[in-house]
């Protein structure tokens, strides 16, 4: 960004306090974060706006204002990496607007191929360079904090974010359209943005639906554990080794919820067995067997666990059989809960069997290949390092 107004300059000018008005309005509103990492974010919106109304130094201001506000309560590291990660990909990307002819000064008497050529070619480079900018610092740090591999994390961020953000391009040439050549100036965010507050405020209300729907199922995961104490925090750590493992193996993140939610809920059909028979860790009863067929049972009527199903019914089998013949949410699940009833709920003397041994034990099930092992070995990475932060 210094480099930037060393050799553009920095016009302080009222478009700039607009934006930034609008900035401190996406601080205090905050962004809609509906599932995973599907998000609506103005705050994407407002950075590609600025780049063509006002440069691409005063963009950058306006990235470091966005990253040491938007996440609050958060330390003073994060809050200094998302301003610097804001800045550079708000400077470089309006760099990039200029360096392919951008110009946001245009008349609406210009010929439609002139706008597209000057403005929403312009905005749509910009537009690549902000978001590859984006994952590839945050991928890096992914890479360097818990050992996901970049091409696996970039994937990913890919898939559930690259056509959300050439979204964000059309929204903002449409912002800087009416901005500039239409002559508007910031009435134009009336047009643009109010509508944008308007499906932000209906994601949220589906993100807490979503949210709803979890803390009941936490209900029948409490049961289980009532039922069965030596299994206390076992789903939760299912759930979340089980999507880590979903997150990189590369699956949408659709996927990756309906994995973490078969292995939040996989032992709920125990709560129909016998308490004495749940509770003898060494039983072999075929009743203990059944259990994955009696939690589909149970869940079967929730329309939103469609997903999880197959995963909760065949987590016990999926590792003893080829993998053609087993999908890979069943084994993703399987193999988590198998690690976990190892490692950390243990035995029926309550010894536990030590990491190595238990991926020598796993990697000998026929349903276990080389990429679920390794999927499994980043996701207790990540596990490792967010337990020491």
């Amino acid at each position: 960004m210094w480099l930037s107004i060393a050799r553009f300059g920095l016009e302080l000018s009222p478009d700039l306090a607009v934006l930034v008005v609008l900035a401190l309005g996406v601080v205090v509103a905050g962004e809609a974060v509906v599932e995973g990492q599907v998000r609506l974010s103005l705050s994407s919106v407002l950075l590609l706006g600025g780049q063509a109304l006002v440069g691409p130094s005063a963009a950058g201001m306006i990235g470091v204002l966005l990253g040491l506000l938007q996440v609050r309560g958060a330390p003073a590291h994060v809050r200094l990496f998302n301003a610097a990660l804001g800045c550079s990909y708000a400077t470089l990307g309006g760099l990039a607007f200029m360096a392919v002819g951008g110009d946001a000064d245009l008349g609406l008497d210009r010929s439609v191929w002139s706008i597209v050529a000057h403005l929403a070619l312009p905005i749509l480079v910009a537009d690549l360079v902000q978001l590859s900018v984006n994952l590839l610092l945050l991928a890096g740090v992914v890479r360097v904090t818990y050992g996901v591999p970049i091409r696996h994390q970039v994937g990913e961020l890919l898939g559930s974010v690259g056509l959300t953000n050439a979204g964000y391009g059309v929204i903002a040439f449409l912002l800087v359209l009416l901005w500039v050549p239409a002559g508007m100036g910031a009435a134009a965010v009336l047009l643009v943005v109010a509508p944008l507050l308007v499906a932000q405020w209906a994601y949220r209300q589906h993100a807490e639906e979503l949210r709803g729907q979890e803390r009941a199922l936490q209900v029948l995961v409490a049961a289980v554990e009532a039922k069965a104490p030596h299994l206390t925090g076992h789903s939760a750590r299912v759930a979340d080794l089980a999507a880590a493992m979903g997150e990189a193996l590369g699956l949408r993140p659709h996927t990756v919820a309906d994995v973490r939610m078969a292995g939040m809920l996989h032992d709920v059909g125990q709560t129909s067995l016998p308490t004495a028979l749940v509770r003898s860790v060494a039983s072999t009863s075929p009743a203990i067997d059944d259990y994955p067929r009696r939690s589909a049972g149970i869940l079967g009527g929730l329309s939103f666990l469609d997903g999880a199903l197959a995963p909760i019914t065949d987590h016990r089998t999926a590792l003893d059989r080829p993998d053609a013949r087993a999908g890979l949410a069943s084994r993703i699940v399987g193999l988590a809960d198998e690690y976990d009833l190892l490692c950390e709920v243990g035995g029926p003397d309550g010894d536990v069997t030590a990491r190595s041994d238990a991926l020598e034990q796993l990697r000998a099930r026929p349903g276990v290949d080389d990429a679920l092992l390794r999927a499994l070995l980043v996701a207790l990475g990540r596990s490792s390092a967010a337990a020491t932060r």
